[in-house]
């Protein structure tokens, strides 16, 4: 009973850590389905372990009729199956944001871009720019997609940003392709592929994005035909990028069977 408590004292206080890491993107504008969705995480595990007494009168309540009971059952038969995705899809997540590129790698990078601020690049955009150009460094036979448009708030398209701030960091500008009409992950990759084969540049690609970002990325790119190699260039996150990365990384979980779902905008031959 005593080792019981541990761990609901445990579970408790790291789900308590974690709904304070699922709120406090709110304070940099990040509020989307992957906070509400950790929220109530968060909330139901403090519920079963730090409430555990209630939750054993709200149990019984359920039990004692046939019918609430049936209704107790499919929520946690529903709750077990999505946990069982979740850690699934999780593994698949960090399985392939491991899978970088080797040092002999001529791998064209595809830089996603990300929101553009008035006084430049936001902290997000900064780091896949810093990401990008590590990358060419070491990396001196390769090439770089920046792929991005300009959103109505944005005082340039995103492809613009980061080309004016890897050339401005010394990167050679014909190293550097612009793509600057996508307004999401899916066109940013199909509208880089499409300059990939216009200028018959290396197939291989290797997509510069967040860790959490390379699955549902490499889903899209095998979606637009992409058969060649496909690593993965993970940013390094600062401050800001730390206390959004769960949020964003829960969000996958229903954006990656939502990416599936979705038909394939290649021609059928």
């Amino acid at each position: 009973m005593k080792r019981k408590k541990i761990i609901g004292s445990a579970v408790t206080v790291v789900s308590a850590f974690l709904l304070f890491l699922f709120i406090a993107p709110a304070a940099y504008g990040v509020f989307h389905v992957g906070n509400v969705l950790g929220i109530a995480i968060c909330l139901y595990f403090i519920f079963r372990f730090g409430a555990a007494a209630l939750y054993s009168s709200f149990r019984e309540l359920f039990l004692r009729r046939k019918a609430t009971k049936i209704i107790w059952t499919v929520i946690n038969a529903l709750l077990t199956a999505f946990a069982v995705y979740a850690v699934a899809v999780s593994g698949l997540m960090i399985c392939f944001s491991l899978r970088a590129p080797d040092e002999n790698s001529r791998s064209t990078a595809v830089v996603l871009g990300a929101q553009v601020k008035p006084w430049g690049p936001s902290t997000l955009l900064r780091q896949r720019i810093d990401a990008g150009e590590e990358y060419l460094k070491s990396h001196s036979g390769s090439v770089a997609v920046v792929t991005g448009g300009q959103g109505s708030d944005e005082i340039m398209s995103e492809a613009q940003c980061m080309y004016e701030c890897m050339t401005a960091d010394g990167i050679a500008p014909e190293r550097i392709y612009r793509e600057d009409k996508a307004t999401n992950t899916e066109q940013n990759i199909r509208f880089s592929i499409k300059i990939i084969k216009e200028n018959k540049l290396e197939p291989n690609i290797a997509v510069v994005t967040d860790s959490y970002h390379q699955f549902r990325a490499r889903i899209i790119a095998r979606k637009q035909g992409v058969r060649g190699d496909i690593t993965s260039v993970n940013t390094e996150n600062g401050f800001v990028g730390a206390v959004t990365y769960p949020a964003m990384f829960v969000r996958e979980w229903l954006a990656v069977p939502a990416e599936l779902l979705k038909p394939s905008s290649l021609p059928r031959s």
